[in-house]
């Protein structure tokens, strides 16, 4: 029986069928290359911008504005729900608060109100009457 021998290359054989176009390239022309072919890329795409024309780019204005007009009154009517919302529920923790200090016998503001001003009307008859016991006694 007769052994198959594999040819097998030699290292720098297999170097050399991977290497790139660029590489065999001074750097300076590599850079003049990558440079001349992104250039063709974009005159490429400024070319298919073109196509599309003025009108798809006002048209992408006026999208771009609608959304934001739309995201804008989203975010105001968020707003006013949560102004509602937080002013109700000030209104239920003010009325839960002073059920409770009124339960606790606590006067409110009112009350207060209402005993200052009868301290004062008791002030004045007060002083009324010292003045007219100072007009008697004289």
């Amino acid at each position: 029986m007769v052994a198959k021998t594999r040819k097998t290359r030699s290292p720098r054989n297999a170097r050399a069928t991977r290497a790139t176009p660029l590489k065999n390239l001074k750097p300076a022309a590599a850079f003049a290359k990558a440079r001349s072919t992104a250039r063709k890329a974009f005159d490429t795409l400024v070319k298919q911008g073109a196509a599309f024309g003025a009108a798809s780019k006002e048209a992408a204005i006026d999208r771009a504005g609608a959304a934001r007009d739309a995201a804008v009154a989203r975010a105001e009517e968020a707003r006013a729900r949560t102004v509602e919302v937080v002013s109700h529920l000030e209104k239920v923790f003010e009325q839960r608060v002073s059920r409770a200090i009124s339960k606790l016998g606590v006067p409110t503001s009112k009350d207060v109100r209402e005993l200052s001003r009868q301290v004062a009307q008791l002030q004045a008859s007060v002083d009324r009457l010292g003045r007219s016991r100072s007009r008697a006694s004289a």
